[in-house]
């Protein structure tokens, strides 16, 4: 193990964090996890493949891209921190501080700021947001002013057009915005989608626009309001949306205008968010170049995988990687898309798969010790490798939904915002522990955002996928003309969608 001097161990502790893996169900062997900070999802090919490195030779050779575009690896034991935190500090990353084994509120630090994945090279970007989430990332990473908030932080921004990166579960979300002659964000406020007081929400619009050049003061000065301001007496009440819920929009607008020392100039649009995950072969905003969304397996990689698409980055881009709120990973700045994707293939890659195929996510739940097998993440690969094989491609694509699954009420994956959601149960039977999902259905984000319904409650892990094939086969058999599943699910009620999911039974 290397010696560090003690002012780089003072560093080290302000910047680096092992999250606890010790729940006593949790069979994996792993006692903690780390998660690279990726800020934006933006990393060269060289990074990546030194990561690859670092799970070789830590974590059994098995990463994961996170739906907040972080890097997680697990089976890290204490002893190697340091060793690990110093090749970190070699590549320029650090970590979340992972406060959340903390019994009560505080410890909470701004987490991996999230970023349009295609950022600066978007069609029709309104604004490129990247810049903005390099220099609060620089100004919040390792400042004592910042790593005691009453619980952690999310931030999202983006400038594409598009909701790629799920702004209503966030506590603070900058959207870019034309008004009138000038271009500027939107700010929505409050969102947070676990079981944490006072329930799930989505953020709301707080009415008010910001320009470009003073969105990092807003930035640092929301984040002081949560410091001096949130919950400390409960680690339940401790998130933004609970201050919100309970002094509201306005006391929170009034109270960044005082600390600011200007009003805001007032925006009562709503932002016309068009669904993408940037998914398959889009064209870049500079001519002749592409990027290439690699779809993974709900973002799990080798070691070995990790290092053939840092190869592929370097041989067909520029050697940039950028990874996704949708656990996949981009390779910008191609000019031969098709030569790349047939390599891909021969990876095991699959590029022209479909919308749910490439975009449904799952959490690491059994690292956790809250699933059994199957876990949330295999029960995404199982259900997508059932409907992929019954459905053509073209229905599933106009279906238009996306699959999260989520191994406990924390929520993680945000199952019950998408189209179709999975939240793990366990139901004891006897002697027996049963895995059971509870499934939401109709919800999603665009310009009418809500939360699913909860339809049926406690479904053996094993039926889930016939029951959601069940119910694909009445969306394509009772289906309006261009009515997408999330449109088809919200007018009928939900015993008619029952009657759907259980009408093969047998």
């Amino acid at each position: 193990m290397i010696t560090l001097s003690p002012d780089i161990l003072e560093r080290f502790t302000k910047c680096y964090s092992l999250g606890a893996e010790s729940n006593p169900l949790n069979v994996t062997g792993s006692p903690h996890f780390l998660r690279v900070k990726i800020p934006g999802g933006i990393i060269t090919s060289d990074q990546f493949r030194r990561i690859a490195e670092l799970a070789t030779k830590y974590s059994r050779k098995l990463a994961e891209v996170t739906d907040r575009q972080d890097i997680q690896l697990h089976w890290i034991i204490a002893e190697d921190a340091l060793d690990v935190f110093s090749v970190m500090d070699q590549l320029g990353f650090t970590t979340d501080m992972c406060g959340q084994g903390f019994g009560g509120a505080g410890l909470g630090d701004p987490r991996n700021i999230v970023c349009c994945p295609v950022s600066g090279i978007a069609n029709g970007e309104i604004l490129n947001g990247y810049p903005l989430v390099k220099k609060l990332t620089k100004f919040f990473v390792g400042n004592p002013d910042f790593l005691d908030l009453p619980r952690k932080f999310k931030i999202s921004i983006s400038g594409c057009g598009t909701n790629c990166i799920m702004h209503e579960i966030n506590d603070l979300a900058f959207i870019a915005v034309e008004n009138g002659d000038q271009v500027g964000f939107m700010l929505l406020a409050g969102g947070s989608v676990g079981a944490s007081l006072p329930g799930p929400r989505l953020a709301q619009s707080m009415g008010i626009f910001v320009k470009p050049e003073d969105a990092f003061d807003v930035a640092v000065a929301a984040l002081e309001i949560h410091r001096d301001y949130g919950n400390r007496e409960s680690k339940a009440k401790a998130r933004l949306k609970w201050f919100i819920e309970h002094r509201g929009l306005d006391k929170f607008r009034t109270m960044l205008e005082e600390k600011l020392g200007k009003r805001f100039e007032r925006y009562e649009g709503q932002p016309v968010l068009k669904p993408s995950d940037h998914g398959g072969v889009g064209p870049q905003l500079q001519e002749g170049y592409f990027y290439v969304n690699i779809p993974t397996s709900a973002g799990r990689l080798t070691s070995y995988e990790m290092n053939n698409i840092a190869d592929l980055a370097e041989e067909h881009g520029s050697g940039e990687l950028r990874l996704t709120t949708t656990q996949n990973i981009i390779i910008p700045n191609v000019q031969a898309s098709e030569a790349l994707l047939e390599q891909l293939e021969g990876f095991g890659f699959t590029c022209n798969g479909s919308m749910p195929g490439r975009n449904s996510i799952g959490c690491p739940s059994e690292f956790c010790g809250k699933t059994k097998s199957p876990h949330a993440k295999e029960l995404v690969n199982e259900i997508i490798a059932h409907i992929e094989t019954n459905f053509n491609k073209n229905v599933l694509d106009e279906a238009e939904f996306r699959m999260h699954i989520s191994g406990c009420p924390n929520n993680c994956c945000a199952s019950t915002t998408a189209e179709i959601g999975l939240n793990a149960k366990r139901v004891k039977e006897g002697d027996e522990i049963t895995q059971t999902y509870d499934l939401y259905l109709g919800g999603g984000f665009g310009s009418d955002p809500s939360f699913g319904r909860l339809v049926e409650k406690k479904i053996p892990a094993g039926e889930s996928k016939y029951k959601i094939a069940f119910l694909l086969n009445g969306y394509v058999q009772n289906k309006n003309p261009s009515e997408n599943l999330r449109e088809f699910c919200n007018r009928h009620t939900n015993d008619e969608l029952k009657a759907y999911l259980n009408k093969d039974r047998g």
